[in-house]
């Protein structure tokens, strides 16, 4: 039994670049999905299992988009105004499940809200500037433990386990025992075939020797 080393930390495939955007226009309705960070992992199992987070900010108002943990989708919050015109930065940090020690990625997801793109070179400008980020640092959360308030509605969990692990037992003597009767059923056959075999040529034998007995009968009269 081979047991996955985590060696690999997610590898981030979209967005590709650090100074790449998207423009949002403002007319945006919350809920909307705007863009999404996607990362693989090559690591299997619980090493492979990857959680969103953003763990900074920046722009005019931090708190318009937030990312789904499971899917990287980036959403706007709230309704865009004039005054939140402007250039947003997300640090979104791509981490795994691995233990003892999750590995991770980080990549700048930038949003640019305003009704059009009139000067690509301002834009630019500011992408390439170190950005002033608000960090927030949270470890991403935990996707395959559930929580305790499910657990317990299950109580009979191991009970329930142990009596599957019962009957599967049980089936599988029932299973041999028929297996055991059916042959020794057979071998039972195959013998008595045997002794009739036998059999059959003994009484042949003895037929003959009554006809040759008769006919030497008859050749003395």
């Amino acid at each position: 039994w081979l047991l996955d080393v985590n060696d690999n930390p997610p590898l981030v495939l979209f967005p590709q670049s650090n100074l790449s955007y998207m423009l949002v226009l403002p007319t945006t309705l919350p809920g909307t999905s705007i863009t999404e960070v996607y990362a693989v992992d090559k690591d299997t199992g619980m090493n492979a299992v990857i959680a969103y987070s953003i763990v900074g900010r920046s722009g005019p108002k931090l708190e318009s988009f937030e990312i789904d943990p499971k899917t990287g989708n980036i959403t706007l919050q709230e309704a865009l105004m004039k005054n939140d015109y402007g250039l947003y930065r997300l640090l979104v940090k791509v981490s795994d499940q691995g233990q003892p020690e999750p590995l991770y990625s980080a990549v700048m997801v930038n949003l640019f809200v305003n009704e059009s793109v009139s000067n690509e070179s301002y834009i630019q400008s500011l992408l390439k500037k170190e950005p002033e980020i608000k960090v927030e640092e949270r470890l991403p959360e935990k996707l395959t433990e559930p929580p305790k308030e499910e657990m317990e509605h299950f109580p009979c969990l191991p009970f329930l386990i142990a009596l599957s692990a019962a009957c599967l037992g049980l089936f599988t003597v029932v299973i041999l025992l028929t297996a055991y009767i059916c042959l020794k059923k057979q071998k039972k056959h195959k013998n008595k075939e045997k002794s009739l075999e036998v059999e059959i040529p003994l009484n042949t034998n003895s037929d003959f020797r009554a006809k040759e007995r008769k006919l030497m009968e008859v050749s003395n009269i």
